[in-house]
C-alpha cells in the first residue's frame, strides 16, 4: 500500500534534489519509494544501492537521482513518511484510551505494530531497529516515544519529566523485541509477542505502582 507523502510543497529534505510536483514525477517517486522499502526490508540497508532500487521500480537510474542524491536521502523519505503514518495509526487507535488499563494500551500498541509491519512486510521493524538510518531521520521511533511520554504523563502522572522521558525509550527499546528476537515476522509471532507483551506489561505496572 503506498504510503501519504509529507504535506503539501515542503521544502526538500538533505539529499533530496527536488520535491514532485506533477503526477508523472509523483508517481515516479512512489515507485522508487515503494521499491525501496521493499529492498531495505529483503535485503537490509548496506545490501541495497541505488542501481538495485532503480531496477526494482522500472526506472533509469538517472530518473531517480532527478528526486535523491543516494540512498540515505530514499531512507530519509521513508522515514518522513512512515513517521506520519505511524503517527496517525497511534493517534487514531489511542484517542479514546487515555484511561485505559497498561495491559488494553499495551495490546493497541501490538496490533499497530503487526499491521503496518505487514504493509510491506518487514519495513516498519526495519525502520525501529536497524542502526544505519541516517542521523537527521530519527523520526519513526520519535513518533512511538513521544507518545508514549503523554500516556505516562496520565498513567504515572507524580513521575517526573526526565524520568517519563528514560522510560518511554525504555519501553520502545523492549518493544524492539518484536524485530530482535523474531526478525521480520516478531510482530505477529505469537510467541515473540506474547513475550514482549509480558516484559512490556511488567514494567509499565511497576511504574504506575511507584508513582
Amino acid at each position: 500500500m503506498p504510503v501519504p507523502e509529507p504535506g503539501g510543497a515542503a521544502a526538500p529534505t538533505p539529499g533530496r534534489r527536488r520535491m514532485p510536483k506533477q503526477r508523472r514525477s509523483r508517481e515516479l517517486v512512489e515507485r522508487i519509494l515503494t521499491a525501496a522499502s521493499e529492498l531495505f526490508a529483503e535485503r537490509g540497508y548496506a545490501e541495497v544501492n541505488t542501481n538495485l532500487v532503480a531496477a526494482r521500480a522500472g526506472v533509469s537510474v538517472g530518473s531517480l537521482y532527478q528526486f535523491f542524491a543516494d540512498k540515505d536521502a530514499i531512507l530519509t523519505a521513508l522515514q518522513e513518511q512512515w513517521t506520519i503514518r505511524l503517527g496517525a495509526a497511534l493517534d487514531e487507535r489511542l484517542r479514546d484510551a487515555l484511561d485505559a488499563e497498561p495491559a488494553e494500551l499495551i495490546d493497541e500498541v501490538l496490533d499497530i505494530h503487526a499491521a503496518l509491519n505487514e504493509d510491506p512486510p518487514g519495513l516498519l521493524g526495519f525502520l525501529l531497529s536497524s542502526s544505519t538510518s541516517p542521523p537527521a531521520a530519527p523520526g519513526v521511533v520519535e513518533a512511538i516515544r513521544s507518545r508514549l511520554v503523554q500516556r505516562l504523563e496520565v498513567l504515572a502522572p507524580a513521575m517526573p519529566p526526565e524520568r517519563r522521558e528514560t522510560a518511554a525509550s525504555v519501553i520502545v527499546h523492549i518493544s524492539n523485541g518484536l524485530y530482535a528476537v523474531g526478525r521480520s515476522a516478531g510482530a505477529t509471532d505469537p510467541a515473540v509477542r506474547a513475550e514482549v507483551r509480558r516484559a512490556l506489561l511488567s514494567y509499565v505496572r511497576t511504574l504506575r505502582d511507584e508513582t
